[in-house]
């Protein structure tokens, strides 16, 4: 079923503005990759059990001061687990088996991937 005109001109409208607004998005957008640390998150590990241990023991012996160190550690494990430091491991190096290079073929943004087919299922249309 074809648009009337009216109809064909407020679809290009829209998709000039979902363009224009996509554009904006993707300048505005840039990401970095999150870093994995994983002495920092091992020791964090680490440092939660043991504030967890302190602050049962802090239960057990009814020590309300001792209960609320526990607590305080285990704040300081989970920090100490998020937080980023110089012996780093980016994700894409885990998943890539260690090689912190990528190969020569350069590999499309979702967003590059999405405007591909749109522009394939349009040119397909016509």
């Amino acid at each position: 079923m074809a648009l009337s005109e009216h109809e064909q001109r407020l679809l290009d409208e829209m998709e000039r503005g979902f363009y224009q607004s996509e554009a904006d998005v993707m300048q505005t957008g840039s990401v970095s990759r999150r870093r994995v640390n994983y002495r920092s998150l091992v020791l964090g590990i680490i440092v939660v059990l043991v504030g967890i241990g302190v602050l049962i023991g802090g239960v057990a012996a009814q020590l309300l001061w001792l209960g609320l160190i526990g607590f305080a550690v285990m704040i300081g494990g989970v920090t100490l687990m998020l937080s980023r430091g110089s012996d780093t491991v980016t994700v894409e190096d885990v998943l890539n088996g260690g090689s912190s290079s990528r190969s020569g073929s350069t590999r499309e943004s979702f967003s590059e991937r999405a405007e591909r087919r749109w522009d394939e299922r349009m040119e397909g249309e016509r």
